[in-house]
């Protein structure tokens, strides 16, 4: 038995306030917590000791799973190059996985903020359940965020 379960996804970002009103308005996600603070030189180890960032915790309909974390340093410590424009993932990317009942209000709310790039939009398709003798039906988009940030989103039919 595991002694622990998988809580939040962080992410390093360039802009914390920017990457939250994403969210927010493309998922209805909401502020948990929103704070400066002094970053430890080990959590992660990306800073010198104690930098300061801006760290914004977005909560989705849970109250203990599917937090995203976005914290940006004040002083960035690192060249923030963002990856505009992507199509494709790549080794080591993250696959953000959202579920919905209404991934036609996302793909529009995601169109209406803009910074995303689609890769595809509402599609039909399905994959195999989980013991093999069965079909799960989806409804599925694609897109990476304005941070280059990969997201599958999937509505069951």
């Amino acid at each position: 038995m595991a002694d622990a379960f998988f809580k939040r996804t962080t992410f390093l970002v360039a802009n914390a306030e920017e990457s939250a009103k994403f969210y927010m308005h493309v998922f209805g996600m909401t502020k948990w917590y929103d704070n400066k603070v002094p970053v430890h030189p080990q959590f992660p180890p990306a800073a010198p000791p104690w930098a300061p960032c801006h760290l914004i915790l977005l909560q989705a309909e849970d109250p203990l799973i599917g937090m995203l974390g976005l914290m940006q340093y004040i002083d960035l410590p690192y060249d923030a190059g963002i990856k505009k424009g992507r199509t494709k993932v790549q080794l080591g990317d993250p696959l953000l996985v959202w579920e919905t009942k209404n991934i036609k209000g996302v793909y529009d709310r995601a169109l209406e903020i803009g910074g995303a790039t689609i890769v595809a939009p509402p599609t039909d398709w399905d994959v195999p359940s989980h013991d093999g003798k069965g079909k799960i039906l989806l409804r599925t988009m694609s897109m990476f965020d304005p941070n280059g940030i990969y997201l599958e989103i999937n509505e069951k039919r």
